[in-house]
């Protein structure tokens, strides 16, 4: 408005809009325009005076063309009272010269206010910033512009996406653990070096799965199909349903069985509903993989069998439960009894009673177990583990798919779990078949380099072997020390702001204080509450078991942890367990059942982290990632556990009804937002958002609980964007 320019402008450098004046009073307008102009020039014209009076003893050596004098000299410029008045010039420079027009005057005051503002940054957060861009119009092109321009075409080809933080700290990991894992010795090195056996991989093309598919072709009837859905289910492979063994959801102290909804080929159910063009296409490619695949390994009739699979996959897509509701939903305790009401077509306590055996491998590979896994038959029976379901809805539906479908189509489906699953480890054939299927699914448009996907094979089967190796040869430690620092520190503002939470009861309160105090860090590597290195028996499990043959490797790993999965449930949780996830990852994680946070070496590196980098680096990176953590513990699902991990109302009703209000106002913003014309799921993500804005918001706090400067704050925010 004609108002606010007036005001911004101190009155000094005019008024006018910047459509053209009318006809009348023109030449007066066209004078005062250029008064206008005279009047910023003049100004101008003494900064410049005033700036070259102060630096003129250093004229020569300011004049080099060095870019570190150059910075100094910005951020010498920036500084106290006389440096911040003229960013402030500069700032009414833009706005006037931006809204009369003179774009060009606009952005090089801009440019200048910008540069001042950035000089003092480091090196590598500099290199990524776009000073053409005026932060306080679009920040996020601001701090990440020009990397983004100078990236955007440069995705690596066996790559979906490319980040600037994460995968330049990945790339670092990746690069060193392959030199140390062609040296290894132990079982992560033998793993390694048998998967870069291209010889030997190559002369066995697709004969590893033989064992498979002879036991799948054997299939002829309801018995005989219990018995090969077992034989999957101990090789690592899903059929029909998924089971798994973990926490007690009502006795965090304690082990349960659980039974769930198997998945499908596709992210997600509309690959298979969604009647769109792209959709379409996609199930049009996934048709002529499967039959290229089936036709590798010798089916009569591939392009029926993919029919077959298609439909299979189509049919249980239609009967899962939806992943918004799966995603807030909890497992419900259950009987054997119930569930052979709710598919009475399947066997279920016979099917866990084979699971239970200690049988002779079908496939020769060697015996790992002694005796029958007796905890694991008396899973749901009077004296046993308790027997979970979840995803109720898909087994209510799932009697009648069985009845639907023929034993054909299912035993098809069974050959493409296996194919599915083992075509990444297999030759050059299989391989290319798969990338072809994954260029149109993710975009992936080459192979990764041999040594970058072994890498990847290893820390998949032989994760802690490899992750014990990073500790011990690579990780920075002196790195722990500094990161529990910055946890306690973003802790303690966490702490500071309960109290104002005007939304929540008084005993909620206490209750929240509770919880935010009992939390414990897992930082770096694995230890005990007492501090003490305490590497699991995982890291050894694979000594002396792995040799030469890739892919028997990997059928060995899964067996292994098949064992380890059995055995876990008769033993008492153990509240520090990293679970699935390793040291080595380039991460972070929360555990709602623990109360637990976990910061794996593979995040405290450069450039999210390093002891060399400023407070308001290392707080804006991952300062915010470590608040982020934290704030999963109140977030849409961790809010639901109390301060020891256990699922139950810790909450009074009045609070919940607050948080649920508060939770929608964040949910709404983002359901506005588009990815590629289609709209964010705001219930979906919400977890993820509220603990952005508490990462943010605490990690912000802890820095700026002692004196930062501006230059100090504004970096923060930039290593944030980054």
């Amino acid at each position: 408005s004609k108002m606010g320019l007036s005001a911004a402008a101190g009155g000094g450098y005019g008024t006018l809009p910047r459509s053209d004046p009318p006809a009348t009073g023109g030449r007066k307008a066209g004078l005062r325009r250029v008064a206008g102009m005279v009047g910023l020039s003049a100004v101008v014209l003494c900064a410049l005076i005033v700036v070259a009076a102060t630096q003129l003893h250093r004229a020569p050596e300011l004049l080099s063309k060095d870019a570190d004098l150059d910075a100094q000299y910005l951020g010498a410029e920036a500084k106290g009272e006389g440096g911040k008045e003229f960013l402030q010039r500069l700032q009414r420079m833009w706005f006037v010269m931006e809204h009369k027009g003179q774009s060009g005057l606009a952005s090089e005051a801009s440019k200048l206010a910008t540069n001042m503002q950035i000089a003092s940054f480091p090196d590598d957060v500099k290199s990524a910033i776009n000073t053409d861009v005026n932060p306080c119009e679009d920040f996020y092109e601001f701090a990440c512009g020009k990397w983004d321009k100078e990236n955007l075409h440069s995705i690596p080809k066996f790559q979906t996406s490319w980040a600037l933080s994460w995968d330049a700290a990945e790339e670092k990991v990746v690069d060193k653990m392959i030199s140390v894992l062609e040296k290894d010795d132990g079982p992560a090195g033998t793993y390694f070096r048998a998967c870069t056996d291209v010889d030997r991989i190559e002369k066995e093309g697709g004969k590893p799965m033989d064992p498979w598919f002879k036991l799948i072709d054997g299939i002829h009837d309801h018995a005989s199909l219990v018995d090969g859905v077992v034989e999957l289910n101990k090789g690592g492979l899903d059929h029909l349903f998924s089971w798994y063994i973990d926490t007690d959801t009502l006795d965090n102290t304690k082990h349960a069985f659980f039974l769930a909804e198997s998945g499908g080929s596709f992210p997600d159910q509309s690959y298979y509903t969604d009647e769109s063009a792209e959709m379409k296409e996609h199930r049009a490619k996934f048709l002529d993989r499967v039959t290229h695949f089936f036709t590798l390994i010798g089916r009569d009739k591939p392009a029926e069998e993919a029919q077959m699979v298609l439909a299979f996959e189509t049919a249980t897509a239609a009967i899962m439960q939806d992943h918004t509701e799966a995603y807030k939903s909890h497992a419900q305790k259950s009987s054997w009894e119930e569930m052979q009401k709710l598919v009475p077509s399947w066997p279920w306590e016979q099917w866990l009673t084979k699971l239970s055996e200690c049988t002779e491998p079908f496939n020769g590979l060697p015996k790992l177990c002694t005796k029958d896994h007796e905890a694991v038959k008396m899973v749901g029976k009077p004296g046993g583990r308790p027997l979970y379901i979840n995803n109720r809805v898909y087994f209510e539906k799932l009697d009648k798919l069985l009845h639907d479908q023929p034993l054909d189509a299912i035993k098809a489906k069974m050959r493409w779990n296996v194919v599915k699953d083992s075509a990444a480890s297999l030759s050059e054939a299989f391989q290319d078949s798969l990338l072809v299927w994954y260029k149109d699914l993710y975009g992936v448009q080459e192979k990764s380099k041999r040594p970058r996907k072994c890498y990847y094979s290893t820390t998949s089967s032989v994760g802690w072997a490899t992750a014990q190796l990073y500790a011990n040869k690579l990780f920075n430690k002196a790195n722990i020390g500094a990161a529990k620092s910055m946890l306690d520190n973003i802790r303690g503002e966490f702490r500071q702001s309960i109290p104002h939470a005007d939304w929540m009861s008084e005993e909620s309160r206490k209750a929240a204080q509770g919880k935010l105090a009992a939390m414990f860090f897992e930082v770096g590597i694995p230890t005990d509450k007492e501090g003490a290195v305490d590497w699991p028996e995982r890291a050894e499990a694979l000594v002396g078991k792995l040799g030469g043959d890739y892919y028997r490797n990997g059928e060995v790993s899964t067996r292994v942890g098949i064992e380890r999965s059995f055995s876990k449930l008769t033993q008492t949780v153990k509240r520090r367990s990293w679970g699935g996830s390793t040291p080595l990852e380039v991460n972070a994680f929360y555990g709602p059942e623990s109360n637990g946070l976990w910061i794996p070496a593979g995040i405290l590196q450069e450039p999210f982290f390093d002891s060399s980098h400023s407070d308001a680096q290392n707080y804006g990176s991952v300062g915010t990632i470590l608040g982020h953590e934290m704030s999963h513990a109140f977030d849409d699902d961790g809010s639901q556990y109390d301060a020891e991990g256990r699922l139950r109302d810790w909450w009074d009703a009045e609070t919940v009804k607050g948080f649920k209000q508060r939770s929608q106002c964040i949910s709404g913003v983002f359901d506005k937002y588009q990815v590629m014309g289609k709209h964010v799921n705001g219930r979906l993500t919400l977890g993820e958002d509220i603990a952005d804005a508490g990462g943010l918001k605490f990690s912000y706090r802890a820095l700026t609980a002692s004196p930062r400067t501006a230059a100090e704050k504004r970096l923060f925010f930039t290593a944030f964007a980054q």
